[in-house]
């Protein structure tokens, strides 16, 4: 039988006589050509009609901050080791940041983009951190004088302090009136030690008196001394806050034992201990309702709260609610008070003569009547109002009583304008413009009496912005400046369309060096997570519940610094190039290197704009722009 034909090999082409086979070359594969001279004598980047920009945008983080601080700038400082710039950077935005570090909300880490990744980073653990190593400093010389004008800054909370700190690096003089003994505001009167070190708030008010910021107390402006006085300024920053409890509106919220909560949380804040008895009862859901409880359970009562909405709707912060419910607060949700009860004192069983002694004497008209309980009514969620939250309806045949020997009422608080002209004050509220200007020329105001958010963070921003504002117009003022000032771009200030003014932006002082920045909020996804890996996050340290229910001591002891800075370490950076060199690995052309400053710099000669270094780019720091564009 006939041998089966074989089929010719397809594969490579049969070799000539003489040349070597398959057999012969190595790995199967032909000879190549090699250069013997550098890729760079081929300027390949002739061939793109893209090409990649370092180009850096504003971190989320910035954003989200009420008070305007280069959060990711300092964060970035620390990673490099370098902490005295980045208190610096801290300071040059916030006067207070071992405060705020402590009572902020940190709206901040809500926008953190490390959060979908793994957990948002401890902002304000680092920014504590960093504001307790700055209180280690020496107090700062007093800043330079640089300007001959004067200006008067009514109220020594928040926003006054910020607004002071601000026009004196900018070369102000300043003068703080202050209606108490000390300065601080809400912070040193309406903020439990709990909370807030009294210690802590001095050496940071120290700071600020050092800068060469005059303060005269006990100078309340409408008493002491006339609006008209201060208007001799040349120009007047107010922030009075509000002090005014809003009332209950129900029978019975007269008689003795019913209080204001800012006006219990002041007493406590200046040393006082009074007694409440044995049940106390909180009518309110925001934060100040939560001070009041905490601080009621650390003088030995037990405390209700009383929340016409449930626990979802609460304005206060969630840890405050969950710390409260640690240490023993009880919390009635969808219920709202109907009357206060009373009882003659003189046949009660529990005399409470301590509750006047420290609250002030007996009500006129009570007829010896002092509290004895809650008459509540339930409450169920209707159609949402105004303001998008659904409306609570009280629920018929529902009443029912708490025993109670103390009311503290916290359902917000109002401005007392008395001492305001007739102009400036439109029917209890200040209308003023996004720098905090009024109808009345060089005369601003911030803090709570704006329509913003009443937190300590958005009161700090409220003082920058309006010490901004101030400095353009008493230099716009001025003759010999006003063709250099120009008008004032608020949005050129901002970080990112949303956030907050920036003091260094404004001085034209930033530290940090830029590469062709864009007033733009990078977003998670422009980053390329794939680059980091999960860390784990580090919490603050808080005592037991059953020690902090007994004391007035700190409760949160935070981070030990070094355990902040390692939180530092976690930051993304996102939106700015820290050097990582991840485009420089990536790059196929090596068009990616070094430059004399240590930055890295593109050598477009050579940049094919393949894209490679912008895709891989960790912090979305890089961007593919038209070639001649």
């Amino acid at each position: 039988m006939p041998e089966p034909q074989r089929r010719k090999p397809t594969g490579p082409r049969a070799m000539p006589a003489g040349e070597p086979g398959l057999a012969d070359l190595v790995h199967g594969a032909p000879a190549v050509a090699v250069s013997d001279r550098s890729t760079r004598v081929n300027p390949t980047g002739s061939w793109k009609y893209i090409r990649p920009l370092f180009r850096d945008r504003v971190a989320p983080c910035n954003q989200g901050c009420p008070v305007g601080i280069d959060i990711e700038g300092y964060m970035n400082l620390a990673r490099e080791d370098r902490v005295d710039e980045a208190i610096d950077l801290l300071l040059a935005e916030n006067p207070l940041p071992a405060t705020t570090g402590r009572v902020c909300y940190h709206p901040c880490e809500s926008a953190c983009n490390r959060r979908t990744f793994d957990h948002a980073v401890s902002i304000h653990a680092v920014e504590r951190g960093l504001g307790d190593r700055a209180l280690e400093r020496p107090l700062p010389k007093p800043a330079e004088r640089t300007r001959e004008e004067r200006v008067a800054v009514v109220g020594a909370g928040p926003a006054g302090l910020s607004c002071a700190w601000q026009l004196a690096k900018l070369g102000y003089a300043v003068t703080v009136y202050e209606a108490e003994a000390e300065p601080g505001g809400i912070l040193r009167y309406g903020i439990p030690e709990y909370r807030l070190p009294k210690d802590v708030l001095a050496r940071e008010i120290a700071r600020i008196r050092a800068l060469g910021v005059e303060f005269r107390l006990g100078a309340r402006v409408g008493r002491e001394i006339t609006f008209g006085e201060v208007e001799q300024h040349d120009a007047v920053f107010v922030a009075t806050g509000v002090h005014k409890s809003r009332r209950l509106g129900v029978i019975g919220e007269d008689l003795p034992g019913v209080h204001a909560g800012l006006e219990f949380l002041a007493e406590i804040n200046r040393g006082g201990r009074p007694q409440l008895g044995r049940r106390v009862v909180v009518v309110g859901g925001g934060n100040t309702a939560m001070d009041c409880a905490r601080s009621a359970v650390r003088l030995g009562a037990e405390v209700t709260v009383l929340y016409r909405r449930g626990r979802a709707e609460m304005p206060a912060n969630a840890e405050e609610v969950e710390a409260a419910i640690c240490e023993g607060v009880t919390f009635e949700f969808l219920a709202a008070p109907d009357a206060i009860l009373g009882d003659d004192r003189r046949r009660a069983k529990e005399p409470l003569d301590g509750v006047e002694a420290s609250f002030g004497e007996e009500s006129p008209g009570t007829n010896g009547l002092r509290v004895t309980g809650v008459r509540c009514v339930r409450m169920t969620l209707g159609d949402p109002d105004a303001s998008g939250r659904r409306r609570p309806e009280p629920v018929p045949d529902s009443t029912y009583v708490i025993d109670a020997d103390t009311v503290l009422t916290a359902l917000g608080e109002e401005a007392d304008l008395g001492f305001l002209p007739g102009d400036l004050a439109d029917g209890g509220h200040v209308t003023a413009g996004a720098m905090g200007s009024t109808r009345r020329r060089l005369v601003f105001v911030g803090g709570d009496l704006l329509d913003t958010p009443h937190t300590i963070a958005f009161a700090l921003g409220s003082g920058k912005r309006a010490a901004i504002a101030i400095d353009h117009a008493l230099r716009s003022r001025s003759g010999d400046e006003l063709d250099t000032v120009g008008a004032l771009d608020v949005g050129a200030l901002r970080f990112g369309p949303g956030g907050n003014v920036s003091a260094t932006r404004w001085r034209g002082d930033d530290p940090v060096r830029r590469a062709d920045p864009v007033n733009e909020v990078i977003e998670v996804g422009d980053l390329n997570t794939a680059h980091f890996r999960k860390e784990p996050w580090h919490h603050d340290r808080y005592l037991p519940a059953e020690r902090t229910r007994r004391t007035f001591g700190e409760a949160n002891h935070g981070l030990p610094y070094d355990v902040a800075l390692a939180e530092a370490d976690r930051c993304f950076n996102c939106a700015v190039c820290n050097g990582c060199e991840v485009c420089l690995v990536f790059c196929p052309d090596v068009a990616i290197s070094r430059g004399p400053d240590g930055r890295l710099v593109i050598d477009y000669e050579h940049c094919k704009g393949c894209g490679l270094c912008a895709a891989e780019c960790p912090r979305g720091a890089i961007v593919m722009t038209r070639e001649g564009l």
